[in-house]
């Protein structure tokens, strides 16, 4: 042994002995540069998955406001039985507004068809739609360029209403629009009988001039006739139109109006149970003294009509 270590070369053997040594019985050996696993190097943990959107579809892309688009999707997520979800619609343009529609929870794996909420529009314009998820812990759905999840709608403005074109007489239907007919001329009412016919149409249907005359009254009477207006027209007949819709009313007394001009939308402002035109037809003016009368316009509205009746 002392010939071994009696010189520079003896004691590197020397040191290579004694840590062979040492491993063999246990002992602390310094890992080497490179490290490992097996040394203490940090291991790293799988990333938890996301949900994806197997199909995410709209349609049609380019609608006719107020009609919306039908939409149907599928959402997937290793260990969830159902994700958070909701569909914005950003709009493109100025004229759109944000939209947003709340999903809730839907169940992962299967088809998911939407369900407007009542009452919820597309105003016209352009508009960028997007799929938000919310999975387990607060995953978010994954965004890939191949992944659905987006699309664009295009929503147009309804073409305005056709026009009603006078009768060979000078005459059009009052309600230019869809319409039924309700209560008739001599409806008993508590204590009278109903002096017009009442004439169903949507709330927001315009009201037009029968004929060409002059606006002899607009007022409001809040227990009965709503915002009304009086016409005396060019026929000899005055008109008198009742339960117009609140803040509609576009002529004054004494404006001169055409046959088909607009006077007022459809309401059920005062003693109305539904939106209606109650219309009326006076001979002799309206109210004007004891020889003043209403006649039941039945009749001419019915030769005036060429609407859905």
């Amino acid at each position: 042994m002392r010939a071994l270590v009696g010189g520079p070369a003896g004691m590197a053997i020397a040191l290579a002995l004694l840590t062979s040594t040492a491993a063999a019985q246990g002992g602390a050996i310094t890992p080497s540069p490179a490290g490992g696993s097996q040394y203490g190097a940090p291991i790293k943990a799988a990333k938890p998955a996301r949900p994806v959107a197997r199909y995410f579809r709209l349609g049609p892309r380019a609608i006719v406001a107020p009609a919306v688009p039908k939409i149907a999707l599928r959402i997937e997520e290793p260990g969830a039985s159902t994700v958070k979800a909701r569909i914005v619609f950003m709009p493109q343009t100025e004229t759109g507004s944000i939209v947003r529609i709340d999903l809730g929870r839907i169940p992962v794996g299967q088809r998911f068809v939407v369900t407007w909420p009542s009452g919820t529009e597309l105003q016209p314009g352009r508009y960028r739609v997007r799929l938000h998820v919310r999975g387990l812990r607060g995953a978010v759905l994954a965004r890939k360029a191949s992944a659905p999840g987006r699309a664009t709608l295009t929503v147009r403005a309804p073409e305005p209403a056709p026009v009603a074109l006078p009768d060979p007489a000078g005459h059009v239907f009052p309600v230019n629009g869809p319409h039924t007919y309700g209560d008739p001329f001599g409806a008993p009412r508590k204590g009278y009988s109903h002096q017009g016919q009442d004439v169903l149409a949507a709330e927001g249907t315009p009201v037009v001039a029968p004929t060409a005359g002059a606006i002899s009254f607009t007022d409001y009477q809040p227990s009965a006739a709503g915002y009304y207006i009086v016409e005396k027209g060019s026929d000899g007949f005055d008109y008198f139109f009742a339960h117009c819709q609140k803040a509609s009313t576009v002529v004054t007394p004494g404006m001169a109006v055409l046959a088909g001009q607009q006077l007022c939308n459809v309401g059920a402002t005062g003693d109305a149970s539904g939106p209606h035109l109650h219309f009326e037809a006076w001979v002799g003016g309206w109210r004007v003294d004891a020889n003043s009368h209403p006649i039941d316009p039945l009749p001419q509205l019915r030769s005036w009509d060429t609407g859905v009746a």
